[in-house]
C-alpha cells in the first residue's frame, strides 16, 4: 500500500513539474521549425547579397523560404517579435542555426580560403584568428540586449607592428524603420595611447575595421563592442534583429619597414634626436564590460 502511494506521488510530481515548464503558445512558430526558417532565411540573404539582387527580387527569396514551409510574412514577424521578448529562447535558436551555417560554409571550403580575405597586409606576415568569443550573436533594440560587448588582452604572441582586422558579416530584419546598428573597435598600446574606429552597420553586408601598430608602440589590449540603436519614438512592437555572424580578429605580423629600421640601427641620430617617432595622443574610451550571453528578461 505504502508503495503504491510513493509511486502515485512520483507521477504527481512529475506530471506538476512538466505543467510547470513554459510552452511556446501554439499560435506561434515552435523553436525547431523557427530554426529551420531562419535557417534557409539567411541562406536565401546570403545569396542576395552576393547576387546584388535588388528589393524586388529579396522578396521573392523572403517569399519562396515562408512558401516552402507553409507560413506567411505576418506569421513569421509575429512569432519573431514573440521570440524578441525571450530573448534565451532566440539566443538558442540562433546558437543553432549558426552552428548549421558554419557547418555548410566549411563543407563547401570556406576554411581553405578564410585568412585569404584579408588582403594584402594579411599575407605579408603571420596570421592567426584571435578571436575567443562566440562567432555571432543576434541583437535587438531592447536594452539590455542591444550590444555584445568584448575585451581581450595581448600576450607574448604580439609583436610591435601588428596589424588586427576585425570582420563580420550582418542580416537585419526589419518590419520597417532605419537600420542602425554600429561597431566600435579600439587598441590601446604599450604607452597606453589609444586609437579608435567606429563605423555605421546600415545593411546587410561584410563588415572589417582594421588598426595597426604604425608607431611600433606594441599592442596592449583590445575593445570594442556591436550594437543596434533606436530611435526614441519607435514602437516596441515593431520587429528589428540585427544578426552578426563570422565574427573574427585576425592579427598580422607586419614586416618592418625598413626606414624604421634604418633608425633603430643609426645610433648617431637617435642620440641627437633627429630622428622621433611622434607618439599618438591617448584617446578615452568608454570601459566596456566583457561579452555576455544573452539572458532571459
Amino acid at each position: 500500500m505504502r508503495k503504491g502511494i510513493f509511486v502515485l506521488f512520483q507521477v504527481v510530481v512529475c506530471a506538476l513539474m512538466f505543467s510547470c515548464k513554459p510552452q511556446i503558445p501554439s499560435k506561434y512558430i515552435q523553436p525547431d521549425e523557427m530554426e529551420d526558417i531562419l535557417y534557409d532565411y539567411h541562406l536565401a540573404m546570403g545569396m542576395i547579397g552576393e547576387n546584388d539582387s535588388n528589393d524586388f527580387q529579396k522578396r521573392m527569396y523572403q517569399a519562396s523560404v515562408f512558401k516552402n514551409h507553409g507560413i506567411t510574412q505576418a506569421e513569421f514577424d509575429s512569432s519573431l517579435v514573440y521570440y524578441t521578448r525571450h530573448a534565451d529562447k532566440l539566443q538558442k535558436i540562433y546558437e543553432n542555426v549558426t552552428k548549421r551555417l558554419t557547418d555548410e560554409a566549411v563543407s563547401l571550403g570556406a576554411s581553405a580560403t578564410d585568412i585569404g580575405n584579408f588582403g594584402e597586409n594579411a599575407s605579408s606576415g603571420d596570421t592567426a584568428n584571435v578571436w575567443k568569443e562566440a562567432a555571432s550573436c543576434v541583437l535587438t533594440t531592447q536594452v539590455p540586449y542591444n550590444v555584445e560587448s568584448f575585451y581581450l588582452k595581448a600576450d607574448t604572441a604580439y609583436h610591435k607592428g601588428d596589424r588586427l582586422i576585425l570582420s563580420f558579416d550582418t542580416q537585419f530584419i526589419y518590419q520597417d524603420g532605419y537600420k542602425d546598428g554600429v561597431a566600435m573597435f579600439s587598441v590601446k598600446f604599450e604607452n597606453d595611447s589609444v586609437a579608435a574606429r567606429t563605423i555605421n552597420l546600415s545593411e546587410s553586408s561584410h563588415y572589417s575595421i582594421a588598426i595597426e601598430d604604425d608607431a611600433r608602440l606594441g599592442i596592449k589590449e583590445v575593445r570594442g563592442f556591436l550594437s543596434l540603436q533606436d530611435s526614441p519614438n519607435a514602437s516596441a512592437t515593431t520587429l528589428k534583429l540585427m544578426f552578426v555572424s563570422n565574427i573574427r580578429l585576425v592579427r598580422c605580423h607586419t614586416k618592418e619597414n625598413a626606414a624604421v629600421k634604418s633608425n633603430d640601427t643609426d645610433s648617431s641620430d637617435s642620440e641627437n634626436g633627429s630622428d622621433s617617432v611622434n607618439m599618438p595622443e591617448a584617446i578615452p574610451v568608454q570601459e566596456l564590460k566583457p561579452m555576455r550571453k544573452l539572458q532571459a528578461p
